[in-house]
């Protein structure tokens, strides 16, 4: 942008041209900023968020319909949404997370999906040291069928969170558990698998996730997202 409004006007300076652009960016009401460095007339922007939220959620119904397809939990047609609030009672019971909350669908809308459960650990008042809030994240199969879609949106959720898990059944062929242990270990991503049945999951970890470094942009983006889409979420959690 400042090369060509330079090359337009080689008459005027180029610091007050770096000012005047630096100024339309962050002022400007039709310009929106979609990534580092990025910026984007606003109604562009929007066309392309609409544009991905029907991309993700056609890709993500035929991913559903092929897997219940070809597998079926035997568990009286059990599905991952089934089980948020209980992994979401999990994280919170082993201290993962302060408070937890299910979330699933396509809220937060754009092509790096919604995780199934987001939650927040949080420095409590008797603690001496205060650290910083751990945003936690979790993606939820309950179909055996489905581990390396289930591994890809977990790595995608590190872009905005501390934490990120796969939760998976134990019914998960012997194969893809070895793959998914070792993806995981490597990428620093949890993996949990639980028993396809609602009042008893019984959950358990095979690997721990490591404490990662989201980018801030993306954590903010995801925050904007979740204020517009569930705004009864934000205050428990943040």
């Amino acid at each position: 942008m400042l090369k060509a409004v330079a090359a337009e006007h080689p008459e005027t300076p180029l610091n007050p041209i770096r000012g005047a652009t630096h100024h339309l960016f962050q002022r400007g009401d039709g310009i929106v900023k979609i990534a580092r460095g990025t910026y984007q007339l606003a109604r562009f922007a929007e066309a392309d968020v609409s544009t991905e939220d029907t991309e993700a959620r056609t890709a993500a119904e035929d991913v559903t319909s092929e897997a219940a397809d070809a597998e079926r939990p035997s568990a009286g047609m059990l599905t991952e949404q089934d089980f948020y609030a209980s992994f979401a009672e999990w994280l919170e019971e082993n201290d993962e997370v302060t408070v937890a909350s299910a979330l699933g669908g396509s809220s937060l809308g754009g092509k790096w999906g919604t995780p199934d459960v987001i939650g927040v650990l949080r420095p409590r008042a008797q603690d001496i040291f205060k650290f910083e809030p751990q945003i936690v994240t979790a993606e939820i199969k309950a179909t055996p069928a489905q581990p390396v879609v289930a591994f890809g949106q977990a790595v995608a959720y590190c872009l905005f969170s501390h934490k990120s898990y796969i939760v998976v059944p134990r019914t998960t062929t012997s194969g893809d558990m070895n793959r998914l242990t070792s993806l995981c270990s490597i990428h620093g991503v949890g993996l949990v698998v639980f028993t396809l049945d609602r009042e008893l999951p019984d959950y358990a970890v095979v690997v721990l996730p490591a404490v990662a470094n989201p980018d801030m942009f993306y954590v903010n983006t995801m925050l904007d997202r979740l204020k517009a889409s569930e705004p009864r979420l934000l205050n428990p959690l943040f």
